[in-house]
């Protein structure tokens, strides 16, 4: 009986840890665009994967991510997925620029992330406007237009 049971119950612990991060991931993308039109100042949301654990930060845009000491750690077992991740990225740090009032200033795109089953557990945060719209997605089996999975 476990051994029947067991498969399904790892399966729903792994989709619930991607489901917790991609919405972290989310807040965390409102978070410093809400940041950069409260303070009047642009900031940027970075995302890093280190020592298989991914961590974002949000932080002035005039500061390199790099030299930015809090990072906050996502849930253990979940990383960045092979594919379908778009956003701008430098020395290993995906990134997103907002300008002083919350919009977006620099390449729209998404950050994947896929549980460590690495099975039909793919979602997304898509940033899809300039003026900072986003929405949360899903893999899905075939591509949109762009030639995505995940929407």
């Amino acid at each position: 009986m476990v051994a029947i049971a067991l498969p399904s119950w790892l399966g729903f612990l792994d989709q619930r840890r991607v489901n917790m991060t991609q919405s972290m991931l989310y807040q965390a993308l409102r978070r410093t665009q809400w940041d950069a039109s409260q303070l009047r100042q642009p900031q940027r949301f970075s995302l890093r994967e280190r020592n298989g654990r991914l961590e974002w930060a949000s932080h002035p845009d005039s500061i390199a991510a790099v030299r930015v000491t809090q990072w906050i750690p996502l849930i253990e077992g979940v990383g960045l997925a092979g594919e379908d991740n778009t956003l701008l990225q430098s020395g290993g740090i995906y990134y997103v620029r907002f300008d002083h009032k919350g919009n977006v200033r620099s390449q729209l795109g998404r950050i994947t992330v896929v549980g460590a089953g690495g099975r039909r557990s793919h979602r997304c945060v898509v940033v899809s406007t300039l003026l900072g719209a986003m929405r949360q997605g899903q893999g899905q089996a075939r591509p949109n237009s762009d030639g995505r999975h995940c929407y």
